[in-house]
């Protein structure tokens, strides 16, 4: 346990994130270590990586010594070398790494969950869909549902996506595929998109959903890992009664969206389109979201080609460089950034100014709690 003293040393500065990565039960890996600067990349389960998280991750069919209570839990690294988690800093100082209100409303935790996952070769993310806010409050007694965006960091050649349904599809009918574990005919029904290298959706709580091998995945979402899994044999360590959130299936179909989507709906509102919001030259901060999303969370993505200013009154969010390299200049001095290195930005850091000391622009994504 660190001391007090230890912990308040981390606040004069961006708090650098240690790597924080888990076997799960697909296949993948590959493309999350060579973001992460990992030696010798390769798929080998260890496919997700929990960035910024104060959320408990389980790996089901895995020994109880590998689901400790805190697995998933953001680590920070004290200036001795001494690594401890991130909610000894926030419970420490609530005020100065949240902000009060985020504190009265969320507690010490993060309100956000930011992490990554990777499909490797042979595995697929079965089809499934999330349950919203007022579901997850009904029947899973939590505040939070499961609403995400997807960015694509990296992707392999024949990535796939399903997304929402095409045509009409009854509950009924559904129940039949979902029995006979007909998953071609789920995803038949569904719109399939080939994703690119930085394409941005936004997935709402209750679309049906399915990710092909090839996708690495930069998630912000809501602080759950709610899946309800249609599809539940073959490789996968857990059955049917387990895959509706330990809910009955009349209740786990009610949080399934059976509506048709149109392409419309799919390329305007589900694939989304980056929208500066300021910025001179090629130097630029872009949004995504549309702003319904602020309840659930925010993201942006920094471009800077030479130096940018970063304002000090946004109160704490997460730092992910995706590409290039520089270095964070502020109060405190200098704090190097490269590819695959996350940091916290504290509510209680001030402003601060980005620059890009590499050739290439440098590429950044922000994660941002919910709005209160």
């Amino acid at each position: 346990m660190a001391t007090k003293a230890e912990l308040k040393s981390l606040l004069n500065a961006p708090i650098p994130l240690a790597p924080n990565t888990y076997i799960h039960f697909y296949n993948g890996g590959k493309l999350r270590a060579d973001f992460m600067g990992e030696a010798n990349p390769k798929d080998d389960f260890n496919s997700e990586e929990w960035i910024f998280s104060t959320n408990r991750a389980f790996t089901p069919g895995r020994p109880a010594s590998e689901n400790t209570p805190t697995k998933g839990y953001s680590i920070v690294q004290l200036p001795g070398g001494e690594k401890v988690l991130l909610t000894e800093l926030l419970k420490a100082f609530p005020n100065e790494t949240l902000g009060a209100k985020h504190f009265k409303k969320f507690g010490a935790t993060l309100g956000v969950l930011v992490k990554i996952f990777d499909v490797g070769e042979g595995a697929h993310i079965p089809v499934h869909w999330h349950p919203s806010p007022q579901f997850a409050k009904k029947y899973l007694k939590n505040p939070f549902g499961k609403n995400e965006s997807w960015i694509l960091i990296g992707v392999r050649p024949g990535a796939k996506a399903w997304v929402g349904w095409k045509k009409k599809v009854t509950v009924d009918q559904f129940r039949k595929w979902m029995d006979a574990q007909d998953v071609e005919a789920m995803r038949a029904h569904m719109h399939e998109i080939k994703p690119k290298l930085g394409d941005v959706t936004y997935t709402t709580a209750g679309i049906v959903h399915s990710i092909g091998e090839g996708c690495c995945i930069l998630e912000p979402q809501e602080p759950t890992d709610w899946n309800i899994l249609a599809e539940y044999e073959g490789p996968y360590p857990y059955k049917r009664e387990q895959a509706a959130c330990g809910l009955d299936w009349d209740k786990g179909l009610e949080a399934a969206d059976f509506s048709v989507m149109s392409t419309s709906f799919l390329k305007n509102r589900i694939c989304r389109k980056p929208v500066k919001v300021r910025g001179a030259g090629k130097n630029k901060e872009e949004k995504f979201l549309p702003d319904s999303a602020k309840k659930y969370f925010w993201e942006t993505k920094l471009t800077i080609a030479d130096k940018m200013k970063m304002p000090g009154d946004r109160g704490f969010y997460v730092f992910v460089t995706f590409q290039g390299e520089g270095k964070l200049v502020g109060p405190w001095g200098e704090t190097p950034i490269k590819r695959g290195k996350s940091f916290m930005i504290p509510r209680c850091l001030p402003g601060y100014e980005i620059v890009n000391t590499g050739r290439k622009p440098i590429e950044v994504y922000t994660g941002y709690p919910p709005a209160i």
